[in-house]
């Protein structure tokens, strides 16, 4: 592929080969108290794509890789996510459809086409004993936890029927999932049982503009949403016009929250003003009559919409991002903003077993741009009691880092009482390792460094699943 678009280069760059390995060698030593597998999804074009240059980093075709812990060893595996549409690319042997981030030059397709396509590259995970990966333009796709063979399409048993968030919580009392879809302008908020992954609470509501709602939060009694300007237009896509459009006019009044009582439903606006958009969140939760919520923002998010045909560059329209937190007064409706930190990143965390409720520590990647053919470069902790933060960047060649996970210990005593998981690149071998660092004492020098046999080209999100939750889920998934 000659181009000179970043998204497909360096860690970017397609990776045409599906991968397994064992007894993987490691440098340091990988705990043995950690025991299970992560699993991380790759937007990875398996076809040229059709317009190179307006190419974008989220159409890349999904594949995942799972990292297998036990025992102070490792294993790993990578497969594609074999879609409807990717199978039928795969018979054409070449890409069909057309972008829809910068928009492109649609073709009509061919007969026999699914009518869209379904990247199914944004998040993976288990649940209900299925590995689900999940992409917001369609069904989210089930696997094998362990082959990771692509059974098909999962609907949590007929709860859903065109597509959800690849956004998820698992609601740490008992286990359900807790995720939405968003269809244009209107949000339908879902709950799924752990035992039965049936949807046991649906909700739909509009909210005027089809904002790209790509994440959410939730505290202990709400449901957590943002509008901004930024929007996905589907029938700008139809045109070969971008679908990632930033329009500032549709909001005259600025940024609104949008908060939904996961009680009764009710539905309350809360305005905070000025044209930006969040990104991703790490938590929410309430306190003393007022809502506290933490994530990053950007100062503008897609092609403006007075520029649709003259997109800017793929990448540029994708500024850093900046952690802030907001606090919505519950009882007088009142939101204000504060900046938390100059520190540009993405991709926050916590340790997942605060969800909804105070949490004191955040993780994310740094975004300092200190080299033209990366986006992240160091893993950052913020403290939000002593109102610190910690960086480090990989040893020796190690950069772009992914999303960290956060694992913790057997037996922890604290909410930082854990293991980091993050994949690096290498720049000299140009593949791709394991990092387990301790997070409570984050330092450059991890504990472990796991070589993995191929580079995992650099992705949006993913997973831990502990031992026991990930043999049930082989277990069932054989005996199906």
């Amino acid at each position: 592929m000659h181009t000179d678009n970043k998204f497909l280069a360096g860690p970017f760059a397609p990776w045409a080969e599906e991968n397994v390995a064992y007894d993987l060698e490691v440098d340091g030593q990988i705990p043995e108290d950690l025991a299970g597998a992560l699993f991380r999804i790759s937007a990875n074009p398996r076809f040229a794509p059709l317009d190179l240059d307006r190419y974008h980093w989220w159409e890349g075709d999904g594949m995942v890789c799972g990292v297998y812990l036990r025992d102070g060893r490792a294993a790993y595996r990578t497969r594609w996510v074999e879609t409807d549409s990717m199978r039928f690319e795969v018979e054409q042997g070449e890409a069909v459809y057309s972008g829809f981030a910068n928009g492109g030059n649609p073709r009509p397709l061919p007969p026999g086409a699914p009518p869209a396509k379904n990247v199914a590259n944004t998040n993976v995970g288990i649940f209900d004993d299925h590995l689900l990966v999940y992409f917001e333009g369609g069904l989210p796709y089930s696997m094998h936890p362990e082959t990771l063979e692509t059974y098909g399409t999962y609907d949590f048993h007929g709860g859903i029927d065109v597509l959800c968030t690849a956004h998820y919580k698992i609601d740490p009392s008992g286990g359900d999932m807790l995720f939405f879809a968003a269809t244009g302008p209107r949000i339908t908020w879902l709950r799924a049982d752990a035992k039965t992954g049936t949807v046991i609470d649906i909700h739909s509501f509009d909210i005027g503009v089809p904002v790209l709602m790509h994440d959410f939060a939730v505290s202990e009694n709400y449901a957590v949403f943002f509008v901004t300007p930024a929007q996905f237009r589907l029938d700008h896509i139809m045109q070969g016009k971008p679908g990632v459009v930033w329009d500032e006019k549709s909001l005259p009044h600025g940024v609104q929250i949008v908060l939904l009582d996961r009680r009764t439903h009710a539905v309350t606006w809360h305005e905070v003003g000025g044209s930006w958009a969040n990104t991703h969140f790490y938590n929410a939760y309430e306190d003393s009559g007022r809502l506290i919520i933490d994530g990053h923002r950007i100062t503008r998010l897609g092609t403006p919409a007075d520029r649709l045909d003259a997109p800017p560059s793929a990448h540029s329209w994708f500024p850093p991002a900046i952690p802030h937190r907001w606090t919505v007064d519950l009882a007088t409706g009142t939101a204000k903003e504060e900046r938390v930190s100059g520190l540009a990143g993405e991709f926050p965390k916590i340790n997942d077993d605060y969800t909804g409720r105070r949490h004191r520590y955040g993780y994310f990647v740094t975004t300092r741009g200190v080299s033209r053919d990366i986006m992240s470069d160091g893993l950052a902790k913020h403290d939000y009691l002593r109102d610190t933060t910690v960086v480090v960047e990989g040893p020796g060649p190690l950069t772009s880092p992914s999303e960290p996970v956060f694992v913790s210990r057997a037996d922890a005593i604290g909410e930082d009482d854990g293991y980091l998981l993050s994949l690096w690149w290498n720049r000299e071998t140009d593949l791709t390792e394991l990092l387990v660092h301790d997070a409570a004492d984050l330092i450059r020098q991890p504990l472990a460094r796991v070589k993995l046999p191929s580079r995992v080209p650099f992705g949006f999100h993913g997973s831990w699943a502990g031992q026991a939750t990930l043999d049930q889920a082989v277990a069932r998934q054989n005996e199906g």
